[in-house]
């Protein structure tokens, strides 16, 4: 072989190692998305397994729907901030899930009716803190959240997992790793 036809060769390596390269470089960009997207998951139930959180909610889900901010303070400090604990975790969630750092299918899953259940009893007292600190910011994302997970719900089964899944089995792969 002549040098030419060795530099043929090489410039052939070449574009296959860069093309490679690329290749490799993408599926790593996927997988830490992947990653990342887990990791979120993992961060938000376990939000909702904090103890603090789950007695705020469990006192937030014992409210009427559409208590004005009058009437839950009539009830004890206790109670606005057991709403307040709720939509500041509900906040955070509603960011990640407009960022896709979480999917809306996993918050729907993970805790859907009980956040729309929230957000019924908290809706007058969000309007009223919003008209009395002039804010109509404030719990912003408790709200799309809510009305989210609304339009999910109008689009999806809603019957319960228990129903859903019954048939289901786990995967050989699944059975062998535990």
């Amino acid at each position: 072989m002549d040098l030419n036809t060795w530099a043929n060769i090489a410039e052939v390596v070449g574009v296959l190692i860069v093309i490679g390269g690329l290749a490799f470089g993408i599926i790593q960009l996927q997988q830490l998305r992947l990653q990342r997207r887990t990791h979120a998951a993992i961060e938000v139930a376990r939000t909702f397994q904090d103890a603090q959180f789950a007695r705020a909610l469990r006192i937030v889900l014992s409210l009427p729907c559409g208590l004005s901010a009058k009437e839950l303070r009539e009830r004890g400090t206790d109670y606005e901030d057991a709403a307040m604990l709720v939509s500041l975790t509900v906040e955070s969630v509603g960011l990640m899930v407009h960022r896709r750092m979480v999917s809306l299918q996993m918050v729907w899953e993970l805790m859907g009716g009980v956040l729309m259940g929230a957000w019924v009893r908290l809706q007058g007292w969000t309007e009223d803190v919003r008209d009395e600190q002039g804010r109509d910011k404030f719990n912003e994302w408790m709200q799309w959240l809510a009305q989210q997970l609304d339009r999910h719900k109008a689009h999806r089964d809603i019957e319960p997992v228990y129903r859903r899944y019954d048939a289901w089995l786990p995967r050989e792969a699944d059975e062998r790793a535990g």
